[in-house]
């Protein structure tokens, strides 16, 4: 309906039968594809104008019968921060299967991802590469998609033209627009927004940003690791560090706002301490420290019967931590965790001090020296690290398995026989009741956080993905025309592929990166009044090294994994394509920062009229090809994994705009 956001994974369709018989037990080279979305009538498909239905994006896969597509947890898979773009929707990815029918050859994908030129831009954009080169698919079986859909469809106005519907008060698209406000997913009065400060305790340096407020400061510290108890003043000492520390001593721990301007620095003790419950409510874990002992005492309880674990300095088994499992009748194991797998067992670093059960809970005292026994084990270093995160988990059984519950907090360590400052570490929150995570990478590799992108900040949200769930209403609450009028329409896709032939195709594995770094959108501010039109353009750039794209897991698996780097020096970059929005997307420039080669640009083609594929406003991005010179293309680009690129990404800013994309989706080999 008008204003909704359809943004899901749809039910799996069957290949063809002829397809799945043809190629069962072989291979298909699939050299490109073509899309469209279309109504159904008894005339045959209608293409559905693009003004009526935006496609904001889809992520595709084809599967083989030796795989299929698998709920998992995006946390894991993602990372923290974009785990809550699937609060209201299931992450899926492909995994290995055994069909009875034997192994695939060596290397060959078991399923296939389609993503590039995946937006407003999809129906025009070229999908295909050069000749030799295809994304290749054993046994094909099933196509999967998970489309972004934004109703944005007047069902008043019956002409070709475009005209808006109704708006929420919140969209940037002025008077007479070519387009629809609705598909830079503003935020609106629907949804309620949460804002608190962050606090965490210091005990090395300064506070970036001090805490200044005697009130502040005292609810401040009880949330950085203070105890409750603490007694609270004010005070105007140069011994001690300004702002609001907690101090420790043989009378008891104190919280003080120190008024006087002091040069002495947070920390200075030996000793620390910190407990923090897991998210999971079941799992806890208290850390003591002695750095002159360089000893820890690691204290973890959780529920008697079963095993329970512990991830040191992560916030996702992506993050691959040193972990400690206590199985259901207290025996010890340390691991290093993999993804999403439960990674290998280390040679025992712990000593049992103790393991008592009581009311069904089970509590093991643990010790260890702070410095890890080799990589794979963490080391504590307080001093440096007052802010310790961690995972926690809790099985079905008494044995390590897959967990039951799971989850993330973060362990403040405070000085025992020192000063912990108490620092502000920003606004976080939620919208529309579900935590608000970005992770926005500063300079060198993304410019988000130094031009203070809104998109950055819960606070300054207006307008993106956040505020975009599926079958969320993106107008005001009192807007709600058209409610029972519902269009339907199906995506429609045309594969083209060939016989595979070992000595003709070679793979193509997938390559991504953001100039947005990780924050996967952004906003573009609206110019100042007094900028001259020819002036209006805003720029944000990212730098970054070929191998930061390389994602070293299965090639099987297809996805975005790239193999092993192994006797390999670089990459040759095949297909490279730009993702920008419509309607002030101006220019997508990669650049080879070390001999300043422009390696690929997009100057997006804009349509000009009422016809479908060229409505006024709206784009194609024509991908970068290299192959043979016989196709008339240049020849593959080779960039060794140190190589350092450089993204330039230009819109109009005349006017605002919410959550604009800078992606590049490109394909090529390793060498």
């Amino acid at each position: 309906r008008y204003g909704e956001v359809l943004w899901t994974s749809m039910d799996p369709v069957p290949v063809p039968a002829s397809i799945k018989q043809r190629f069962a037990g072989k291979t298909m080279a699939i050299i490109g594809y073509e899309t469209n979305q279309v109504r159904k009538t008894a005339q045959g498909d209608v293409p559905v104008p693009i003004t009526w239905a935006y496609n904001h994006h889809y992520v595709a896969y084809m599967t083989g019968s030796k795989s299929k597509l698998t709920k998992a947890d995006p946390e894991t898979y993602l990372g923290g921060e974009f785990k809550n773009l699937y609060a209201n929707r299931d992450f899926y990815v492909p995994e290995q299967v055994d069909d009875g029918l034997g192994a695939a050859p060596p290397g060959i994908p078991t399923s296939q991802m389609f993503s590039e030129g995946n937006g407003g831009e999809f129906r025009k954009s070229f999908h295909g590469y050069p000749n030799g080169y295809a994304q290749l698919l054993y046994s094909p079986d099933t196509f999967h998609i998970s489309p972004m859909q934004i109703d944005t469809h007047n069902r008043d106005h019956q002409g070709n033209d475009f005209v808006a519907g109704p708006l929420p008060s919140t969209s940037q698209a002025p008077p007479n627009a070519s387009y629809s406000g609705l598909l830079e997913c503003p935020c609106t009065d629907r949804l309620e927004r949460e804002v608190h400060t962050v606090y965490t305790a210091v005990t090395k340096g300064i506070c970036p940003t001090a805490v200044t407020n005697e009130t502040e400061c005292f609810s401040a510290a009880e949330s950085a690791g203070a105890s409750v108890n603490a007694s609270h003043a004010s005070i105007s000492e140069t011994s001690l560090p300004s702002g609001c520390i907690i101090v420790r001593s043989e009378g008891g721990e104190k919280i003080y706002l120190n008024t006087q301007a002091s040069e002495v620095q947070c920390g200075g003790g030996t000793k620390f301490s910190g407990t923090q419950t897991g998210n999971n409510k079941t799992v806890s874990l208290k850390l003591d420290l002695d750095q002159q002992e360089g000893k820890a005492l690691i204290t973890i309880t959780g529920p008697s019967g079963v095993w329970f674990g512990i991830g040191f300095n992560a916030q996702t088994m992506s993050d691959l931590p040193y972990a400690i499992i206590i199985n259901g009748t207290g025996g010890v194991q340390e691991r290093k965790l993999a993804n999403h797998l439960p990674g290998a067992v280390l040679s025992p670093s712990l000593e049992i001090m103790s393991n008592n059960v009581e009311n069904g809970v089970r509590t093991m005292v643990l010790a260890r020296t702070m410095k890890g026994l080799t990589k794979d084990y963490f080391t504590f270093s307080p001093s440096t690290q007052s802010s310790l995160p961690f995972i926690s988990a809790v099985g079905t059984g008494s044995e390590f398995a897959v967990h039951k519950f799971k989850g993330s907090a973060t362990l403040a360590l405070t000085a025992v026989d020192g000063t912990t400052c108490v620092c502000n570490s920003g606004r976080k929150g939620s919208i529309g009741g579900i935590p608000f995570n970005k992770n926005c990478w500063d300079e060198p590799y993304g410019d988000l956080i130094q031009q203070n992108n809104p998109t950055c900040f819960v606070d300054a949200y207006v307008g993106g993905l956040r505020c975009c769930h599926h079958q969320w209403i993106l107008l005001n609450k009192d807007q709600n025309p058209w409610e029972d009028q519902i269009d339907e329409y199906h995506l429609k896709f045309r594969f083209w592929f060939q016989e595979y032939n070992p000595a003709k195709h070679t793979d193509l594995l997938r390559i991504f990166w953001e100039t947005e770094v990780w924050s996967t959108e952004y906003d573009i501010p609206k110019k100042d009044p007094e900028t001259p039109p020819e002036n209006a353009i805003h720029q944000i750039t990212s730098r970054w090294k070929v191998g930061e794209m390389m994602h070293e897991c299965n090639l099987r698996a297809g996805h975005d994994c790239t193999g092993s780097k192994n006797n390999k020096t670089g990459i040759n970059l095949i297909y490279a394509g730009g993702h920008c929005h419509a309607p002030s997307c101006l220019s997508m420039e990669l650049y080879n920062a070390d001999n300043g080669q422009l390696l690929c640009r997009h100057d997006p083609i804009y349509g000009t009229g009422t016809d479908i594929f060229d409505e006024t406003g709206y784009l194609a991005l024509p991908p970068c090809l290299w192959g043979s010179v016989e196709e008339g293309l240049q020849e593959p680009v080779f960039l060794s994994f140190n190589t350092n690129l450089i993204s330039i990404k230009r819109n109009n800013n005349t006017n605002g705009h919410y959550g604009d994309m800078a992606l590049w989706q490109m394909r090529g080999i390793l060498v």
